[in-house]
């Protein structure tokens, strides 16, 4: 976490000063060095006689250059004015004050606006922007005024110049130095182009966004990928049938025929509060500031799971085998999606409504449509028409989750099997195998100008650690059979069987868990070493995974093993064992893919199975996988 947080600073860093800002700087502080260079060759060729008449002279510079400035100078203001010492101070202190300063001060707070989510050309900001230019006008010309004073109530009875001539001597180096400016950055800048464009002649000419306009004779392909996104291949099937009415990553909603899912990064979208109503909203509510941490209790693996159990029967009337609860537990901390399988009315929903009900955390509950054929379903998409983004209650818990970095987040995935889950939880599967780090789905492509919601880094929205995915699944004829890629991922748990009641002596109270806390007593649990599977215990278990492998073509992939490794620790700490738990993952990760197979050497093979774990493990030992085993023995 420590070292999240130092490059994210690091990051904020960068944002405040960037090459444009360098550059925007540096021509400001050179203006200043042109504007002292110009007042000191104007006021060289002005001076005072000792009878207090004007007269021309020298510049240091030399007659020449003094004349180019003064001759320029004429020509805008017809006529020169003495400024005299005095003079020359005050305009240093302007283009130090106004020109330089300003401008870093200027690129800072309009940085800063950035950074933090704010819109830097708000009348807020452009209040901020007036009264920033207008200390720092004031700091040179009072300032300059006050060391002046002697020189401006004369001295040793020779003439100086008034105030009046000292702020148009400022207005006339203030312009003619701009002028040069002016004519010095557009011959250097056309220098500059035609070296580029000359020693590039035979290339295709890029602007700004890098979309090349080629000829005919040019072969290299235009990659516009970084300004589109690409229709997923169920979108592209809808588009090519003139049915298409969402997008894969943002989406155009109405019937657009083979549209564009995003918008073009040069195109003007309105204020943030208009695309993202309800984003923008949270961010105001927050603050832009998220819950870094919050106050739990101190309770272990074990403790967890007896009180949650005994409040599910003592407030809830709800009754689970203990195992249920530990196999819940522990698999948060194996995979971030679980399934509950079962006949309707078992108490699947129950489970993961109550648990963060038990710890104070959020349940948030999407009821899945058989309409559903990509993430849009639960991200939502931008309207192409409107140009407002469709935002979806799934969108708005999970960017909340991303402010309320402690808390505990469950997203239930109600009936996720009356759709295809491998269709529109995709990208979730995918993303949620990579590092933490990476855990971010993009939700659009931003215009250049266009200010997002403070968590939308670069169009993605993050998929924060402290929210776990839980899926609840029927068993009949109205659902679709969930693919392997799903269950290969998923602990899925099984609510097949009707529990005995039980009674609760004492009072039961709700705890608070913060995720650090979770974090830390699954840390504990997999450091622990005698929760670990010893060689021993890889052996007897590999005997039995091997005998599947061979007999009926299941192998135990490095997936499935990496689940298994993290699970049985986790189980032991909850106060189980590990041939309950090693039980649990055969019963649920290999056998439940014989399902469906009706060869003729299956049962025959199947009743060698169970002597198999009888002679490994002993006979009832692995009892849920000897459940699943007679099962499919009983439909042969």
């Amino acid at each position: 976490m420590q070292q999240e947080q130092i490059q994210e600073q690091k990051k904020t860093a960068k944002q405040y000063f960037t090459r444009k800002n360098f550059i925007a700087w540096s021509l400001c502080c050179l203006y200043a060095v042109l504007l002292i260079f110009t007042a000191i060759c104007i006021n060289g060729t002005m001076g005072y006689k000792s009878n207090g008449e004007l007269s021309t002279k020298n510049n240091l510079f030399g007659a020449d250059i003094t004349n180019v400035f003064a001759s320029i100078t004429q020509a805008v203001f017809g006529g020169l004015v003495g400024a005299g010492l005095g003079g020359l101070i005050c305009v240093a202190l302007v283009g130090i004050w106004c020109c330089a300063i300003f401008s870093a001060v200027f690129i800072f707070e309009y940085r800063h606006a950035i950074v933090n989510g704010k819109n830097p050309k708000s009348g807020k900001m452009i209040g901020l922007y007036i009264l920033t230019f207008a200390i720092c006008l004031f700091l040179s010309l009072g300032i300059g005024l006050l060391v002046i004073q002697p020189l401006l109530s004369g001295a040793g009875g020779s003439a100086t110049a008034t105030a009046a001539d000292i702020l148009l001597y400022i207005a006339q180096s203030l312009v003619v130095a701009l002028i040069i400016f002016i004519i010095v950055f557009v011959v250097v800048g056309s220098v500059t182009m035609l070296v580029v464009n000359f020693i590039k002649v035979d290339k295709p000419f890029d602007f700004f966004d890098n979309q090349a306009i080629q000829s005919d004779d040019d072969a290299e392909d235009i990659n516009i990928a970084e300004s589109f996104d690409p229709l997923q291949p169920n979108e592209l099937q809808q588009a090519m049938e003139g049915n298409y009415t969402g997008g894969g990553a943002g989406g155009v909603g109405g019937a657009v025929e083979g549209a564009s899912a995003t918008v073009d990064r040069n195109e003007e979208l309105a204020e943030r509060e208009i695309v993202f109503p309800s984003l923008s909203k949270l961010d105001d509510e927050y603050g832009g500031d998220p819950i870094e941490r919050i106050d739990g209790d101190d309770v272990s693996l074990q403790q967890l799971c007896e009180g949650f159990r005994n409040y599910l029967a003592k407030e809830e009337k709800l009754y689970f085998d203990i195992n249920t609860i530990r196999v819940f537990i522990s698999g948060l901390n194996a995979s971030r999606l679980l399934l509950l399988e079962g006949l309707s009315g078992t108490g699947k929903s129950s489970l993961p409504r109550y648990f963060a009900k038990y710890v104070n955390g959020r349940a948030f509950f999407t009821p899945v449509q058989a309409t559903w054929r990509d993430r849009t379903n639960l991200l939502g998409y931008f309207n192409d028409f409107s140009k407002t983004y469709s935002e979806t209650d799934f969108l708005l818990k999970l960017y909340e989750a991303n402010y309320d970095l402690d808390r505990i987040n469950m997203f239930v995935l109600d009936e996720l099997n009356i759709s295809r889950v491998e269709y529109y939880f995709a990208d979730f599967l995918s993303v949620l195998e990579y590092p933490a780090s990476d855990w971010k789905l993009r939700l659009m492509h931003f215009p250049k100008t266009f200010l997002p919601p403070i968590k939308l880094e670069d169009g993605f929205v993050k998929i924060p650690e402290n929210s776990y995915f839980v899926g609840t699944a029927n068993k009949d004829d109205s659902t679709f059979v969930i693919a392997d890629k799903v269950y290969d991922r998923a602990i899925t748990i099984d609510f097949d069987n009707r529990n005995e009641e039980f009674e609760v002596e004492g009072e039961v109270e709700k705890i608070t868990l913060s995720k650090h806390h979770l974090d830390e007593l699954f840390l504990d649990a997999l450091n622990t070493p005698e929760y670990a599977l010893t060689k021993e215990d890889e052996a007897k278990f590999f005997e039995v995974t091997d005998f599947i492998y061979e007999e009926f073509d299941v192998a135990l992939g490095n997936r499935i093993l990496r689940q298994i490794n993290v699970l049985v620790p986790t189980f032991v700490a909850c106060g189980g064992t590990k041939e309950e738990a090693l039980d649990f993952m055969l019963s649920r990760k290999l056998i439940y893919k014989l399902e469906g197979r009706f060869e003729d050497y299956i049962k025959v093979r199947l009743k060698q199975l169970l002597g198999l774990l009888a002679k490994v493990y002993g006979a009832g030992t692995f009892k849920m996988s000897e459940k699943a085993i007679n099962l499919l023995i009983k439909k042969l």
